[in-house]
């Protein structure tokens, strides 16, 4: 009788102490990624593969897509998560890709937005009313109003711009950089648009 009684007593014993773990398991468990956070590619020095663009969780719509637009945060600071609270409000990050500058994310990160990710459209940046819904939106984190983009951001965006050229073929024509002043549609007055262009595939 002692014995089954033991045998109770134990096996109670671990089964609460099983529950209490599980538990507390779960009560320090990490939030579940926001429907807004990005997946990224880390700037390296040698070239690295840029297939994850193309691995998206609706089917790549790769007639859809005619033009690339590129743009700057016009902030000095900022990633796909903060950006997306300044300009899209609750939409998330208006962009498909974002380039990091080292202060928010890592020099030259290209952040994959969930925008990309779903193949859903772009929202137009501040300071412009519309964005057409085959462009492609990449932002560049910075100020190019006042200060020039690193070179490993211009780097990767070279890279980038190349495989979504190569993979969707979009024609140099139909890359986009707007000249527009203080605002985050424009790219920046000192943003190298020639040394940019004579890298671009035909």
């Amino acid at each position: 009788m002692k014995k089954a009684h033991r045998k109770v007593l134990v096996f109670s014993t671990l089964l609460g102490v099983l529950s209490l773990t599980s538990a507390l398991l779960m009560a320090l468990a990490p939030a579940p990624i926001a429907p807004d956070a990005a997946s990224s590619l880390f700037a390296v020095d040698a070239p690295t593969s840029f297939d994850p663009v193309f691995e998206t969780r609706r089917p790549l719509a790769a007639d859809h897509w005619k033009y690339i637009f590129i743009h700057h945060s016009h902030t000095s600071t900022g990633n796909a998560v903060t950006l997306g609270q300044g300009t899209a409000g609750a939409g998330g990050v208006g962009d498909h890709f974002v380039i990091g500058n080292g202060d928010g994310a890592e020099d030259g990160e290209v952040q994959i937005t969930q925008r990309w990710v779903e193949q859903a459209a772009a929202l137009p940046p501040a300071g412009a009313n519309k964005i057409d819904a085959a462009c492609i939106s990449i932002c560049l984190v910075g100020d190019f109003d006042a200060k020039i983009p690193t070179q490993t951001q211009l780097g990767r965006l070279n890279q980038l711009v190349a495989a979504l050229q190569s993979r969707l073929h979009i024609d140099a024509t139909n890359i986009l950089l707007i000249d527009q002043p203080n605002a985050g549609a424009g790219i920046g007055r000192y943003f190298p648009k020639s040394a940019f262009r004579a890298k671009l595939l035909p």
